[in-house]
């Protein structure tokens, strides 16, 4: 037996699938848990993929005691940037990119390491907001 609502969309010639309703899974998901959040926008020496961009990048926060399996990099845009970080309960958020930021007390913008192969007096700066990442992270 089709339920009243059903009934409705079925005599209107109306998909169902258009006016489907939240899942109480949906409802409910959780942020996905993670130490370190390193958002990048588009970038040709993106750390999201292997690189010595990326190989730096894993170099710089291991010397913060973080690992591999600490460290998530994404790629975000302004448009979906906040949206983007939502999705994850973090400790620290360490933002590669001018165009990104949030007021928060563990955001941290930070060169990105393509940059920072390029132009090594930049190293100097990225140290010092290192240690406070590490600091967020204790």
């Amino acid at each position: 037996m089709l339920s009243s609502r059903s009934q409705y969309l079925k005599a209107l010639n109306i998909p169902e699938y258009l006016y489907a309703t939240a899942t109480k899974s949906h409802l409910n998901a959780q942020p996905t848990a993670i130490k370190c959040l390193v958002i990048e926008a588009e970038n040709v020496n993106s750390i999201c993929s292997v690189s010595p961009a990326q190989e730096f990048l894993y170099k710089m926060l291991s010397a913060i005691g973080l690992q591999k399996n600490d460290i998530l990099c994404i790629n975000a845009n302004t448009n979906n940037f906040v949206q983007e970080v939502s999705k994850y309960k973090t400790q620290a958020i360490l933002l590669l990119d001018e165009q990104f930021s949030l007021d928060a007390d563990d955001v941290f913008n930070i060169h990105h390491p393509g940059e920072i192969l390029k132009n090594e007096q930049l190293k100097r700066e990225a140290w010092e907001v290192l240690k406070q990442v590490k600091i967020c992270l204790k």
